[in-house]
């Protein structure tokens, strides 16, 4: 059975939280994050959130996703795209996404073959819910 870790092991360096790009909240995330900051829904959108008509997405500060200080100050409430990133399944139908990603991020495992590290990532999208 695959393991996570056997492609990749978060090494918590922010560069993933970096950009003006930010992530997407689905309901579930809006959920999940306000139980995490112990705040009331309505602090947290105001705080937090960029709403534009039915999207709801977390703020950029200064080029940073608004959590990022040192490091994801939300981690246990943050969205699930944030914690299935890297290992995002656009790896699977184009190498240049893998060299691309793998170049950026220090915790992908990169003493494996591009087929080698989709064959694992294969596996852990058909068989479990993952989080990295």
């Amino acid at each position: 059975m695959a393991l996570t870790t056997d492609i990749f092991i978060c090494m918590r360096c922010g560069f993933c939280c970096h950009g003006e790009t930010t992530v997407s909240l689905d309901v579930d995330d809006r959920k999940r994050m306000v139980r995490a900051l112990n705040r009331p829904e309505e602090e947290v959108r105001r705080s937090f959130w960029r709403i534009s008509g039915n999207v709801v997405q977390m703020q950029t500060i200064d080029g940073h996703c608004i959590f990022y200080e040192n490091g994801c100050n939300v981690h246990e409430g943050r969205p699930r795209r944030c914690g299935e990133w890297p290992l995002h399944p656009s790896i699977l139908i184009d190498e240049a996404n893998f060299y691309a990603i793998a170049d950026s991020c220090p915790g992908i495992n990169k003493n494996l073959s591009y087929r080698q590290f989709c064959e694992v990532l294969r596996e852990l999208l058909n068989n479990e819910s993952f989080s990295c």
